[in-house]
């Protein structure tokens, strides 16, 4: 199984990675969450942080691009857009997976899907030998805070961001969860 095959199957959803002409439906995952944005850090215009996405600009310290892979998220059944997900492979080490992004447009949040699509990922993680996931959250960010931990991403990595607190300051919390890991199918 191929950690970041380009199409992925699940129950209720399918993974397809995204490409540079898919920057209007990247464009409006990220503007449909745009009310999240001001708990990130400073606003942003969305269709250069989504070609940022697409062309995977936003790298680690020494980072390469082919490491990193972006996904829509669509139903099975009528193919609709349902959000956005951007994996790197190997960071910090090459045992770590990191969720660069995860939006699900506002009408299919709560839905359990982000579940569905995060308890495959970690299955197929585990099953590729990586021994944990991390992801960053703004601090502000209380329902993105509650989903991860509820996940079981309750170890703290790191705090980055502002040093003060101020009412437009921001801090991302960087979460992990350690994978056991499975054999990998013959």
């Amino acid at each position: 199984m191929n950690l970041l095959a380009s199409i992925w199957e699940m129950s209720r959803c399918r993974l397809l990675e995204a490409r540079e002409n898919d920057l209007p439906v990247v464009t409006t995952i990220l503007a449909e969450n745009r009310a999240v944005f001001p708990l990130l850090g400073p606003e942003r215009d969305l269709e250069r942080l989504a070609m940022s996405v697409l062309r995977h600009d936003r790298l680690p310290p020494n980072g390469h691009s082919a490491h990193e892979k972006s996904f829509l998220i669509r139903n099975r059944s009528d193919d609709e857009l349902l959000g956005l997900l951007s994996v790197y492979r190997g960071h910090p080490t090459t045992e770590t997976l990191y969720i660069d992004h995860l939006f699900l447009r506002p009408r299919w949040q709560r839905r359990r899907i982000g579940r569905e699509v995060m308890a495959e990922l970690e299955r197929r993680a585990a099953r590729a030998g990586y021994r944990e996931i991390r992801a960053a959250i703004g601090l502000r960010n209380w329902p993105a805070l509650r989903f991860w931990v509820a996940l079981n991403y309750d170890h703290i990595t790191k705090i980055v961001g502002d040093p003060d607190y101020r009412e437009h300051a921001y801090a991302d919390i960087e979460l992990a969860k350690p994978l056991e890991n499975e054999p990998a199918a013959a």
